[in-house]
């Protein structure tokens, strides 16, 4: 399970608290479901000592990150607190999931070529629209 102490590493207000908390209610909940169906449990990555994926000594990386930080894109949900990566080193988790699976928990994710080792999960669409894609 990820908990939002797992997801902030830097000061945040209030309201990116509340954000990264329904966010993880949903990816918590979709990741039991691929605990149920015995193809996922979560692990720590090594370099974050939790289940969010991420660089030793990064800057946010796979969790939160502020507007100063030097990991993404600027305009990144994870700048909103409104995307996770999730340790994923088998793949698993991301070979499991589908289209559906995501609308069902209202997440959006990178698409699996793009994230080797971790499931990018966000809640605000891509502008294409699609619940797999390509950044």
């Amino acid at each position: 399970m990820i908990l939002v102490s797992h997801y902030f590493q830097k000061p945040h207000s209030p309201e990116q608290e509340k954000s990264a908390s329904d966010l993880l209610a949903s990816v918590n909940a979709l990741c039991h479901e691929a605990q149920q169906a015995g193809v996922f449990d979560f692990s720590n990555d090594p370099d974050t000592g939790s289940p969010i994926s991420g660089s030793n000594g990064g800057d946010g990386d796979g969790g939160f990150r502020t507007p100063g930080s030097k990991t993404g894109a600027s305009l990144s949900p994870h700048r909103k607190a409104l995307a996770v990566d999730v340790y994923d080193p088998s793949d698993k988790l991301d070979s499991w999931l589908t289209d559906a699976k995501l609308e069902a928990y209202g997440l959006y994710r990178e698409h699996p070529d793009w994230t080797k080792g971790w499931v990018h999960f966000q809640f605000i669409p891509p502008a294409s629209g699609k619940r797999s894609f390509r950044p």
